[in-house]
């Protein structure tokens, strides 16, 4: 069992539970435009309104390129992830026909994302 926050462009927050949680097909859901709503756990949101979607208690905390994603709203958000492709993420925030995009296990509105920049961790030598 997975606990997940929904934000909302209203500014509403709600944690749901679910079985399972994979960031890309929410992703692929939110992007769908044959759907109106979308069903996460037994949560049912307007596709819209999703602002952001992060876990909560998330077991993936490796990673090995790390991120801060810096929101509209004055968030600033760490994340780990493997796959950071910063001319993809572009590209997809640059899209009107994307509604959201995935960075590593988190999912945000595209119009919620201010920056995203890759933390380069500086090599000290030890005497």
């Amino acid at each position: 069992m997975r606990t997940i926050e929904i934000h909302t462009h209203g500014g509403l927050k709600h944690k749901v539970q679910t079985e399972t949680y994979n960031a890309q097909i929410l992703n692929e859901q939110l992007n769908n435009d044959d759907l109106i709503t979308i069903l996460i756990g037994d949560f049912i949101i307007q596709r819209i309104d999703v602002k952001r979607i992060s876990p909560i208690d998330s077991p993936m905390t490796e990673g090995t390129q790390k991120l801060k994603v810096h929101t509209n709203g004055g968030k600033e958000i760490e994340i780990l992830t493997n796959d950071y492709d910063p001319y993809f993420i572009n590209e997809k925030l640059n899209s009107n026909n994307t509604i959201t995009v995935v960075i590593g296990d988190y999912v945000f509105s595209r119009i919620d994302v201010k920056q995203i920049i890759q933390v380069k961790e500086e090599v000290t030598e030890q005497l």
